[in-house]
């Protein structure tokens, strides 16, 4: 058995631009010890910020893969840093500054640059990255960034008004050695440089007046309500009130949409569609997405799922968007738990946490929660007043227009790839535990 899901192909690994084929302009006179005993030659006299912006990208891309080169660039940056600490600092932050002005232009929103860092560099360089990213933002108005690009910042802890403190201060704040704060700065830079391309869901800060939300009244009071249902279902240990709870929150959503709809049925219908990422756990990454995906369909939604990164990219109106990540993110934790709980009742001599097993399960329950899921929103659609419905169907087609618009433009080049199912135990585990679900709601909830 196969399950088939929309891919991105494998994004490029690009070489860290600015690199420079070897270190040039790097002349020497005397020698001088540095950190760790380690010795390297420099010259003693004033050395220009164009040299040390050149031995930055070398110095960063051996940090970044643990090049055995990596302490002799840091010996020669760590020269330079003895020499004259307040240089050295005007040229990372420089530096990091571009970076991270490049990985805009590549794509790449802050969200997406904290939750793909977290996987990949050290837990004390995320605190670095936040400075970095307000230090990158101070020079931009306010009025020019988009506002669902604000609230990521917002969400990400950055305050505003954006801040550029020196590097030596942010290390005195955070009580981090000046060594550290070097390494951790170019383990970050590293890290910035190796970014691919990914299609870009905002305009770029600085580019643009500021676009505000399309807003749908009570907007904020429904959702609400929605978080307050599924977190619920994340907190019980009861399967069956959990999808309970989990059903009852894609009714709710699923009339929220439709009710914004026939509002939008009396006026013009803008066009809100866009963009939204959802980085997933490892492992199990295919799964998972299927699982997303299913969750998108049934908000009307489409989405494309990047293996090497692990991400889900969803595209919707904006009211559908918010919908399916929330449900989303909630189903799988959901999904995880139900796994570990089903391994617990079959597999007595540890078949149950194979790979095979884990991932034909996970396969199953996204197929099968994606079913009633469709079944949950098919009946509320079906509910609408007869005399609503005339006016409903013409803006459903109208998003959905606009929402297949945006996708191909967005993933212009997309492959369908097949998932075969290699454990039969793992897929009938995973459709018994997606069919305790009681999507439609109305299941007495255990108090």
């Amino acid at each position: 058995m196969c399950c088939r899901q929309a891919r991105c192909p494998a994004p490029l690994r690009q070489r860290p631009f600015g690199q420079p084929a070897e270190s040039r302009g790097l002349s020497t006179r005397g020698t001088i010890p540095v950190w760790a005993g380690t010795s390297v030659s420099v010259r003693l006299d004033d050395v220009s910020d164009e040299e040390i912006l050149r031995l930055l990208p070398i110095t960063a891309a051996a940090v970044a893969v643990r090049d055995d080169r990596a302490d002799e660039h840091l010996a020669r940056l760590g020269a330079y840093d003895e020499r004259d600490q307040a240089q050295v600092d005007r040229c990372v932050q420089a530096f990091l500054t571009g970076l991270l002005r490049t990985t805009w232009e590549r794509g790449w929103a802050p969200a997406d640059v904290v939750q793909h860092g977290r996987r990949t560099l050290d837990a004390g360089v995320e605190p670095l990255l936040l400075t970095a990213i307000s230090a990158e933002h101070v020079g931009y108005k306010a009025s020019t960034i988009d506002s669902r690009w604000l609230e990521q910042l917002t969400d990400l802890g950055v305050p505003q008004p954006f801040t550029k403190p020196s590097l030596t201060a942010w290390a005195a704040g955070a009580r981090v050695g000046r060594y550290l704060t070097l390494h951790h700065a170019l383990s970050l830079a590293g890290f910035l440089q190796t970014l691919p391309v990914l299609a870009r869901l905002f305009p770029l800060p600085g580019t643009t007046v500021r676009r505000e939300h399309h807003v749908v009244p009570a907007n904020g009071k429904m959702l609400a309500r929605i978080r307050g249902l599924l977190a619920k279902a994340e907190a019980t240990e009861f399967p069956e009130e959990a999808e309970a709870l989990s059903g009852k929150a894609q009714e709710l959503m699923a009339k929220f949409s439709l009710d914004s709809a026939l509002v939008e049925a009396d006026v013009e219908i803008p066009d809100d569609s866009a963009g939204r990422r959802l980085w997933v756990e490892t492992p199990y990454v295919s799964a998972k997405a299927q699982l997303v995906g299913a969750v998108a369909s049934a908000n009307r939604c489409r989405t494309v799922v990047i293996d090497e990164l692990a991400v889900v990219t969803i595209v919707g109106a904006e009211v559908d968007l918010q919908h399916t990540e929330i449900l989303s993110t909630s189903l799988l934790v959901q999904a995880n738990r139900a796994m570990i709980a089903a391994g617990k009742h079959i597999g007595h001599r540890g078949e149950s946490r194979t790979r095979s097993f884990r991932q034909s399960f996970l396969m199953a329950y996204a197929l099968r929660i994606g079913e009633r899921l469709e079944q949950t929103a098919a009946a509320t659609q079906a509910a609408v007043p007869e005399a609503d419905a005339g006016r409903l169907l013409p803006v459903l087609a109208k998003r959905e227009e606009q929402v297949d618009a945006l996708f191909a433009q967005l993933f212009p080049n997309t492959t369908t790839r097949r998932t075969r199912i290699t454990n039969g135990a793992g897929w009938h585990a995973g459709l018994t535990a997606a069919d305790q679900a009681q999507l439609e709601g109305r299941r007495q909830v255990r108090r």
